[in-house]
């Protein structure tokens, strides 16, 4: 029996109205290489979820050997992570599959070594860039040793030296006899495989080795169209050209003090279309926030023809409605667009980036192809109009032909008089621009235009500031860092071991809301200020917390001062129907005050002190006796690593929805408290939607990992 049978396999999205697969039957060998190649939407992803055991295949069957485990990598990275911190989301499956600790760590070592991510095994998973969480989702599933490795366009947002790392070693896990399903669109990756396997519109339209694939010429062709690109224009044609987009000595880091960009100066031309290339991390989707107004720079300024419109790397979370006409609708509706003038802006951005109106505008965004919402972002940014457009890696995920049109629409966009600057970790799509920027660290390593003398711009351009969200933005990040990621920080607190932590917490916590006098009350509110000070926290800060909260207590006070009685016979300080003051009360209310003091204070200074990799081995240490009384310890840990997963999950969300309204005209501007309120009405929904999606492919991502 083959490792893996597929026969006569058809399925249906009824909610969709699509065919996703129709009657497609394979066979693949123990120990085999196959690819499975096709266009944006042709079925491959469902396929690959139907054999991985996500979705049942209502017509036809698929059969695996006997005990063999299945491993699928995800086409969105971000849906595979199940931790917050690299090396336990990779100790993850093997942790379920109830390996030994060190067999669980050599496999951690192993995979981590495999994607280059060893040197970021203690990092948080939410502070890496989306190449480099690509290749964490795929150590998570090599670390599983599965039979059968399943990938979904795997390698789509990597870098061309991590790209190649990964494909080596999986030349290598080939010829040690691992049995590897690749779903690609890219040739190189498609002539690694002994077995070739094409899709169109659900169906199979070819099926053999790769020397037969080769020597089809026709449906190469058919595959991955042309490889040439068409000659662009030399960066000499822009020498007397104004400037549109201008970068002056712009620094920029991050909350936590790394460093992204450094005194970059930069012209972009008008007119131009303009490729950034650099590695995963070397500062090119924050130089394109930066110019996009969603980041202020931590020093320099930038001047713009206009607000330039940006389309995110991350298009899953750039979707928000329901439909694919709205989606693209959003931007031109808040610049006033509506009737038949709005219909004809989204029709001629829909058929820009190939979806037609007719076929696409009442398709759920949420059941469109990893492809296809790539291209829809892009339409939603095209349709703003704007002078200055930026996208950020707009070709990752799409099939070569789609690609290709992509780029020659931005040839043709830059032709028409806008400005284009996009940034790629493929040379081959670079070659499609007008000039090249590449970037190491943060800094310009090499420019086509051979660093031409920078214009005066503040003459011809308006500097430009960040938008009114990017406050808010701001906020979420620092809120994100605090929520999550405990301070660098060597106080005597932090060099307690986990399980230490939490009992010196829990003393603090516990005992300050047990306190019924002010004297006990006050003291444990000394003790609580004296565990700040070992933690090396700020009591500056503690206060400032306090006093962010006291509104909230003083009404609990009031409410105490109405509604307890007062006892027999004390004297009463005033008194009007139901309210009253006495002593009594008045020390109730002190008393309330000083506690929650003192209980807060334990909480901060228990966030600011511990990480999340020691509050879950500390928390697991402290559960362990429970064990012996068969109550399942691992699962309630899982589910704490899951809450703090989903806490950045849920900031990143708001973000990404912030994000994408800001640089489509929404939320606006805001005076007043009630105003600020309503501009925030249509996040809402989206959120709600976006986190209902998370919690499922969350749900996914557990199973992925056999938990």
């Amino acid at each position: 029996m083959p490792l893996l049978s597929v026969k006569n396999l058809s399925f249906f999205y009824p909610e969709a109205g699509i065919h996703a697969l129709e009657d497609v039957s394979f066979l693949l060998e123990d120990g085999e290489y196959a690819v499975i190649l096709g266009a944006n939407g042709s079925g491959k992803s469902t396929l690959a979820r139907i054999i991985a055991g996500f979705l049942d295949a209502k017509d036809g069957e698929v059969q695996l050997a006997e005990g063999v485990r299945t491993g699928i990598v995800f086409q969105y990275p971000k849906d595979q992570i199940v931790s917050g911190i690299v090396s336990r989301d990779t100790a993850f499956g093997p942790e379920n599959l109830k390996l030994s600790p060190a067999e669980v760590e050599q496999r951690v070592i192993e995979s981590l070594s495999v994607s280059g991510l060893l040197d970021r095994a203690d990092s948080r998973t939410n502070a890496l860039s989306l190449g480099q969480t690509q290749k964490l989702a795929i150590s998570g599933i090599l670390a599983l040793h599965p039979d059968l490795l399943v990938l979904d366009e795997a390698t789509s947002m990597l870098d061309p030296e991590s790209r190649k790392d990964i494909l080596d070693f999986l030349d290598a896990c080939h010829k040690n006899g691992q049995s590897i399903l690749h779903i690609t669109h890219d040739y190189e990756e498609a002539c690694r495989a002994q077995h070739v396997i094409a899709m169109q519109n659900g169906e199979l339209i070819f099926d053999g080795s790769q020397e037969k694939f080769k020597a089809n010429t026709a449906l190469v062709r058919h595959l991955f169209g042309e490889s040439v690109a068409p000659a662009p224009r030399a960066p000499e044609d822009f020498a007397g050209a104004d400037v549109a987009l201008a970068f002056r000595d712009i620094t920029f880091a991050y909350e936590d003090d790394h460093s992204v960009l450094e005194g970059l100066h930069l012209d972009i031309y008008k007119g131009s279309l303009t490729a950034i290339t650099g590695v995963s991390g070397s500062g090119k989707s924050t130089l394109l926030e930066i110019a996009a107004g969603l980041l202020q720079p931590s020093g320099g300024s930038v001047y713009a023809d206009g607000y330039p419109s940006l389309a995110l790397q991350d298009s899953q979370a750039a979707l928000f409605e329901p439909y694919a006409a709205d989606d693209v609708a959003f931007g031109p509706k808040n610049q006033g667009l509506h009737g038949k003038e709005l219909k004809k802006r989204v029709r001629e951005a829909m058929e820009l980036v190939g979806m037609p109106y007719d076929q696409f505008a009442n398709r759920s965004t949420q059941r469109l192809s990893g492809g296809e919402k790539r291209k829809l972002s892009i339409a939603g940014i095209i349709a703003m109009d704007s002078p200055v457009l930026l996208f950020d890696e707009p070709t990752s995920g799409i099939d070569p032909i789609s690609r290709r049109q992509l780029l020659l629409l931005l040839q043709k966009l830059a032709r028409s008089g806008k400005t284009i600057l996009f940034s790629t970790h493929r040379m081959e799509e670079a070659a499609f621009a007008d000039r090249t920027i590449h970037m190491e660290k943060g800094v310009i390593v090499s420019d086509s235009a051979q660093k031409p003398l920078l214009a005066d711009v503040s003459i011809s351009l308006a500097q430009k500031q960040s938008l009114d969200g990017a406050k808010m933005l701001s906020k979420l990040r620092k809120t994100a860092a605090f929520a999550v990621a405990p301070a660098k920080v060597r106080g005597l607190v932090q060099k307690l071991p986990p399980v230490w932590k939490y009992l010196a917490f829990l003393a603090v916590f516990v005992v300050s809301l047990a306190m019924h006098s002010i004297c006990l009350a006050a003291g444990m509110a000394v003790v609580s200020v004296a565990y700040a000070v070992l933690a090396k926290y700020p009591v500056r800060r503690l206060c400032y917390s306090f006093l962010k909260v006291l509104p909230w207590m003083l009404l609990y006070c009031l409410i105490q001062l109405i509604f307890i009685p007062a006892k027999e016979g004390e004297p009463h300080f005033t008194e009007w129907k139901w309210f009253m003051v006495t002593p009594f009360k008045i020390q109730l209310c002190v008393i309330a005050l000083i506690r929650v003091f003192a209980a807060l204070s334990a909480i901060q200074v228990f966030i600011y002190s511990t990480g999340e990799k020691e509050i879950l081995e500390g928390f697991a240490t402290l559960l362990k006796p429970l064990s012996a009384l068969h109550i399942p310890v691992r699962s309630l840990v899982v589910v704490t690593e899951i809450i703090f997963r989903f806490i950045p999950i849920l900031i990143e969300e708001a973000s990404s929805i912030i994000k994408t309204q800001l640089e489509r005209g929404g939320l606006g501007t805001a005076k007043g408290f009630f105003a600020k309120i309503r501009i925030l009405f249509p996040l809402f929904i989206p959120l709600i939607i976006q986190t209902l999606r998370r919690a499922e492919v969350l749900a996914d991502a557990l199973t992925a990992r056999y938990f």
